[in-house]
């Protein structure tokens, strides 16, 4: 790394921080370049972000804040614009888009937005409310809306039980790397690595895993939502046997001895990966996962997955790993 100082030498550190927002104190990993020569420290755009990502994230946790795309959901489950429900909750005409924008709201208005998250809640609330600052024709409007969406809650009740079968009722936050668990991402997850590597089980476990730690180690979020646990042959989808029942329509499993000794299960697949549910970030790095590993065998990436902070310090208990052990990721950068 050259320095933009002098031309000399700079060197990428990461460490311990505390930063305060908001009248609150937050402990981060602060990422920063050092210029050796000056000995002053500096930033770029990039490491602003994830730096301050960890601090926003871990505020909206403690706050109970949702994120922009939990609030983009809410309102879209209404089919209301963002102006329309901005006045719903009582809100300058402009905020709730703002919010959705990634501003972040005050602990109040957080509150406020988790409203509209059940709509029987949400119904409640605008009867009791807010309703009489609309005409009429509004107020019935909007009610149907909101009907409409207490209908369509009803019928999804299933599509919520497969989502936890597949990847477990967990709440958002460090162990799922402040995504909401994402069960269409991780389904096509599996087809990208099925198609590039056709890995046996055990390793598309820790095809996953790299993939969504490296990711948060960049910009601070993980890729699908996957929570991850520590067990001996290294870390795992803490439901992986429920996903990859759920891919059953998209890949082949095929038994096949991967060594002298034992056999497993072979993903393929003939179906295409979608790439538009997943960001360029994201994109990157599945490919990045994909390069380091798609030759090497099952054996020897359980074997680098073993020296992972994140599996050595919970791997006795088979505790779930904290997206904050992707900081100390060693066999990608």
């Amino acid at each position: 790394m050259t320095s933009p100082f002098t031309g000399g030498e700079a060197v990428f550190v990461k460490e311990p921080r505390e930063y305060e927002f908001r009248g609150s104190k937050f402990n981060i990993i602060h990422h920063h370049y050092h210029c050796v020569d000056t000995g002053e420290d500096y930033t770029d755009a990039r490491l602003d972000e994830l730096n301050l990502n960890q601090v926003y994230n871990q505020y909206r946790e403690r706050e109970g804040i949702p994120f922009p795309d939990e609030m983009t959901a809410y309102r879209k489950q209404y089919d209301l614009p963002a102006t329309k429900i901005s006045k719903m909750l009582g809100f300058g005409v402009n905020m709730y888009g703002r919010y959705e924008s990634g501003e972040i709201p005050n602990s109040s208005n957080g509150r406020m937005i988790n409203i509209c998250k059940d709509p029987e809640i949400f119904r409640n609330y605008f009867v009791n409310s807010l309703s009489h600052q609309f005409s009429e024709k509004e107020k019935e409007s909007m009610l149907r809306k909101i009907e409409k969406a207490i209908e369509n809650k009803r019928n999804n009740i299933n599509c919520e039980f497969e989502k936890y079968a597949a990847l477990g009722n967990v709440e958002r936050g460090i162990y799922t790397g402040f995504v909401a668990p994402n069960l269409e991402k991780a389904r096509q997850m599996v087809v990208f690595f099925a198609d590039l590597c056709k890995p046996f089980t055990t390793k598309m476990n820790k095809l996953l895993f790299y993939s969504d730690f490296l990711n948060f180690k960049r910009t601070g979020y993980s890729i699908s939502g996957m929570t991850y646990q520590a067990i001996t042959m290294g870390p795992v989808p803490v439901r992986y046997d429920g996903l990859y029942g759920n891919v059953s329509d998209i890949v082949e499993r095929v038994a096949e001895y991967y060594s002298n000794d034992a056999s497993g299960e072979r993903f393929t697949t003939t179906t295409n990966f979608d790439g538009s549910l997943f960001t360029p970030d994201e994109l990157k790095t599945l490919e990045m996962v994909a390069d380091s590993f798609k030759n090497i065998p099952t054996s020897k990436i359980v074997s680098v997955s073993h020296e992972e902070s994140g599996w050595k310090e919970n791997q006795l208990n088979r505790n779930l790993i904290s997206y904050q052990y992707a900081f100390d990721l060693k066999a990608l950068n």
